[in-house]
């Protein structure tokens, strides 16, 4: 799917920037490389251009541009129903938080099911019931 396929709101982890010449150079100098995760934050009044948020900052892009963005559609493990079967797509943390998230039995690849959605957050892995904050569960992005 491409990034201009998003809504607002919606998380996309990239993985292909296509283009050539100074289009794709200028997409890969803005740090929009394979395996960043990024949101939709908003639309324009007229819908073009489109603000994103990027590690941290922000940038807007023409729908044209964000065309040539190849994304697939994630979402944080903090969003996800209670009773659902997931699988995680990407963690976005350190070594030591991924570390910790594997003690658990929650690391990339693995199926995790959502027990209790809120406060704290209960899953159950492998491993045994786990609990989560919600900014722990915000990191872990899961399909």
């Amino acid at each position: 799917m491409k990034l201009s396929e998003l809504n607002p709101g919606e998380y996309g982890i990239i993985k292909e920037v296509l283009g050539r010449g100074t289009v794709h150079r200028r997409l890969l100098s803005m740090g929009l490389l394979p395996g960043a995760i990024i949101r939709v934050v908003r639309t324009s009044p007229l819908g073009d251009p489109v603000e994103y948020e990027l590690r941290g900052f922000f940038i807007s892009l023409r729908k044209q541009e964000a065309s040539y963005i190849i994304v697939d559609r994630v979402v944080p493990l903090s969003m996800i129903p209670s009773g659902t079967d997931v699988q995680v797509i990407f963690i976005d943390g350190g070594v030591g938080f991924i570390r910790n998230m594997g003690t658990m039995g929650i690391a990339v690849g693995k199926k995790v099911h959502v027990t209790k959605r809120c406060c704290p957050m209960i899953i159950r892995t492998e491993l045994g019931d786990f609990t989560l904050g919600r900014g722990m569960a915000y990191r872990i992005f899961v399909r």
